[in-house]
């Protein structure tokens, strides 16, 4: 029980300064994670279109 033995003060300063960095910090890791998804889903996402473009460009050079 060694809280009991700390003011309350100092437990106020300390959930304070806790509050002031830790909820900055989970923010910016929610944005970190959503950014790197959208980021990988775009890459994604560009690979299938410039592989179908690719194969219509096959297509069309055996029409030829």
């Amino acid at each position: 029980m060694w809280l009991a033995l700390v003011s309350t003060e100092l437990l106020t300063v300390i959930a304070m300064l806790a509050l002031l960095v830790g909820v900055p910090l989970f923010v910016v890791g929610v944005i970190a994670v959503f950014s790197a998804y959208v980021r990988f889903d775009a890459e994604q996402y560009l690979e299938e279109v410039e592989t179908r473009e690719g194969e219509q460009a096959n297509r069309d050079d055996e029409r030829r």
